[in-house]
């Protein structure tokens, strides 16, 4: 999906706000600062921001007549604004209303989504499965499209003269989707394959979660040593990464790097990335990171907490870590008991490595309650046999001759586990 950005143009960001009702941790203003932070990240300059409240939205424009006469004043009197975004999504024929109305450009929310993740698309997975969101994202939307997308049209390849112009952009949509999921399919499984390596060899999992921007790739590189692309901005990861590292006592431990969460996700993008989302369900452990330096990780909290049951992860041990405990802001942030009742705590700084030695520790402790260490003599002639059994159920951390000319084979295993 492709979008215009500004080319030196100032966007107008207007927020759609409910009926009044807020929650305790007033979901308007967090509207309001993701919507903003979605128009920089999609290259646009926000000049200003317009609150509009809804009580009941209008058919022809969604937003009140008087409103849209009111903002397309403003927009008079702003003759440097180009564009406008708004935080909600809205029907197809309702934006090209507003555009007419303001005689500007009209962006949704959404669409500066698929913009961004578009973006930042760099492996040949994640660009097939943007466009594929992209792609359904179109087709939820053409039969809003108006006159335009209602003229017919004729030749070869249609199925008559009378066919709408709408009908034949449906149809080469499904087929590029069908090209580009059977892509993804051979992609799948290649990424199976990897999978199920990693499975065979039982190294236990640790998942990093957490919304977009909180310092995931951050937190991995600090554990890891590695070099992931770390960068200040929405979504800068969309495929997922993984390192090891030791971790006492349990030995060597995968950690895995996840796309980011973000409140009202677009389904299409949530479609395409649920395989990856998944993933997660596999891990032994799972580290949920929340921005500490954000007034809003109460709602980001929620967001991961109701991503994790959504895709069947909520059962797994998890450790919540809140990040950026050195910046100057910095204020112990407290979520309600019931949230973190049987989860540790941690406040650390992923760039300045700042009580990553406890955090790592608490890994270490909440893994090894899965796992045992066990030691095993064995001669040259069955090593091979015996390393094949321990690799169905844990995984080798040293092998040493003896002076007796045995093999001391020193491995950890699941503990409902023993080599036969």
């Amino acid at each position: 999906m492709t979008l215009n950005k500004d080319s030196g143009g100032q966007a107008l960001v207007v927020v759609i706000l409910g009926s009044g009702k807020t929650s305790v941790y007033n979901e308007d203003i967090v509207r309001e600062q993701e919507t903003t932070e979605i128009a920089h990240s999609a290259g646009h300059h926000v000049r200003d921001t317009l609150a509009v409240r809804i009580q009941k939205p209008n058919s022809r424009f969604f937003i009140g007549k008087g409103k849209v006469e009111e903002i397309g004043s403003y927009l008079n009197n702003h003759p440097d604004i180009t564009s406008v975004i708004l935080s909600q999504e809205i029907s197809p024929s309702q934006q090209k209303n507003l555009e007419e109305a303001w005689e500007k450009t009209v962006y949704t929310k959404n669409e500066l989504i698929h913009v961004i993740f578009a973006d930042r698309a760099l492996t040949a997975e994640g660009k097939i499965k943007v466009e594929l969101a992209g792609l359904h994202y179109q087709l939820s939307r053409l039969p809003g499209k108006g006159k335009e997308m209602s003229r017919t049209g004729a030749g070869i390849g249609t199925r008559g003269p009378g066919e709408q112009k709408i009908e034949a952009s449906r149809r080469d949509i499904k087929d590029r989707i069908v090209r580009l999921t059977q892509k993804l399919l051979k992609i799948n499984q290649r990424r199976s394959l990897n999978k199920s390596k990693r499975l065979s060899m039982n190294m236990p999992l640790v998942a990093i979660v957490g919304y977009t921007n909180a310092g995931k790739s951050t937190l991995l590189n600090t554990l890891t040593g590695s070099r992931v692309f770390v960068q200040d901005r929405m979504f800068a990861t969309l495929h997922p990464t993984v390192r090891k590292r030791s971790v006492a006592p349990c030995g060597e431990v995968i950690f895995a790097d996840t796309v980011g969460f973000i409140r009202e996700m677009p389904e299409t993008l949530k479609d395409a990335f649920r395989a990856t989302l998944e993933e997660i369900k596999d891990a032994d452990l799972i580290i949920e990171l929340i921005d500490s330096t954000d007034p809003s990780y109460h709602l980001h909290y929620q967001v991961i907490d109701e991503t994790l049951k959504e895709i069947g992860a909520s059962g797994v041990s998890r450790i919540v870590v809140f990040n950026k405990c050195d910046h100057d802001c910095f204020e112990e942030p407290l979520l309600e008991p019931e949230f973190t009742t049987n989860y540790p705590v941690f406040h650390i700084s992923a760039r300045s490595g700042k009580n990553i030695d406890q955090l790592v520790e608490a890994i270490g402790q909440c893994i090894s309650t899965r796992t045992k260490h066990q030691r095993f003599e064995t001669d040259y002639e069955h090593l091979a046999d015996l390393e094949r059994k321990i690799f169905r159920h844990g995984y080798i951390k040293n092998v040493a001759p003896l002076e007796n000319g045995r093999i001391l084979v020193d491995c950890v295993m699941r503990n409902q586990e023993s080599v036969r």
